[in-house]
């Protein structure tokens, strides 16, 4: 009996968020072969330890794709189905796909997804016409609720709470910041002086008394970098000694070490948030959109956050803010998102 050969769909930029999906199911499944299309080598590079890992050196392209070639295909990622102009065109392409998979007996679905923000109700309905011939495993409650009524839905925590984390010993007095750049994001980018100033204050406030603060980028593709260097530029240099940056340049086992090291975190990013309650750290979340606060409100983790449209000049984040996620309950989510891997799971019970 061969291997089983899956096609993936995925965001395929350095980009941590969705870089630690790809990483988890090449972790968990190491007798699978995956498949991504891409011609983009530095992309390649990010999971050259992985022997089940295959790269189709094309762009991506739903039009040439062999289905007979795979025992399943998954299109895996967190904010897909944003409506715009694109995602409708995208939906329609997929469509096509699913219909192919479904002619040939393959199996097609999405997993760890939310859904939206949309606008009409004709691009609801045709993502309802996706999901009611293919599945899905939303990452959220509210996305769910949308489509409950289709017996191909379901929802679990976003996959990303199945990772090990390494098992590093926390240092003492040190303060990390996930930092994103809102001169990307139309909705926020009005906001981007008043965050870059907030996360400047917190700096010094920390490094005032003897913390050593570390600033993290998630993503190179949104540009989280030109945000910490414009906060850097306006640190007064009697604290610049005590802040350091990790850029993510794609290696994501040494990118994790560093990263749960830390002993405070101020999350802006999404998996950001997720890497902290699994590293058990002392967390306060700056939320840049609804999908964090859906997995806060799901969870009942980190209840305390501070949305980024809501900023004034004098806010600021203080010590006692930070919160440790219960145990129990971080037990609980981590157990409830393996329900994520279910239909993968159902492929392999096939095959064999």
């Amino acid at each position: 009996m061969g291997k089983i050969k899956i096609l993936l769909y995925v965001y395929s930029a350095i980009n941590l968020g969705d870089n630690l999906f790809v990483y988890t199911l090449l972790k968990r499944y190491p007798n699978i072969d995956f498949y991504i299309q891409t011609e983009d080598e530095t992309y390649q590079n990010i999971y050259e330890k992985f022997p089940n890992m295959h790269f189709l050196k094309e762009p991506r392209n739903v039009g040439i794709v062999k289905v007979k070639d795979y025992d399943a295909i998954i299109y895996i990622g967190g904010s897909i189905f944003m409506e715009s102009e694109y995602a409708f065109h995208e939906m329609k392409e997929f469509n096509y796909l699913i219909n192919q998979c479904i002619g040939q007996g393959k199996k097609f679905f999405y997993m760890s997804s939310n859904f939206g923000p949309y606008k009409t109700q004709e691009y609801l309905q045709k993502a309802r016409e996706n999901f009611a011939i293919s599945k899905i495993c939303f990452r959220d409650k509210e996305s769910y609720e949308l489509f409950k009524d289709l017996k191909t839905v379901s929802y679990a925590p976003d996959l990303a709470f199945s990772l090990k984390m390494p098992e590093v010993k926390k240092e003492k007095n040190t303060l990390g910041i996930s930092v994103i750049n809102l001169e990307k994001r139309e909705d926020l980018k009005d906001k981007t002086r008043i965050y870059e100033e907030l996360i400047k204050k917190t700096i010094i406030q920390f490094a005032k008394k003897d913390y050593k603060i570390k600033l993290f980028s998630f993503s190179q593709f949104e540009t989280d970098d030109k945000s910490i260097e414009r906060i850097q530029k306006n640190i007064p240099k009697e604290y610049q000694e005590k802040v350091t940056v990790r850029y993510f340049d794609g290696d994501i086992d040494s990118y994790l070490e560093d990263y749960v090291k830390m002993e405070y975190m101020v999350c802006t990013r999404f998996h950001s948030m997720i890497l902290s309650i699994l590293s058990s750290q002392k967390i306060y979340n700056i939320t840049y959109s609804k999908k964090t606060e859906n997995v806060i409100k799901d969870s009942h983790l980190c209840r305390h956050y501070q949305r980024i449209k809501d900023l004034k000049q004098n806010t600021k984040i203080r010590k006692f803010y930070f919160k440790k996620p219960s145990k129990r309950k971080v037990k609980k989510i981590i157990l409830e998102s393996q329900k994520q891997f279910e239909n993968l799971e159902s492929v392999i019970q096939e095959k064999n």
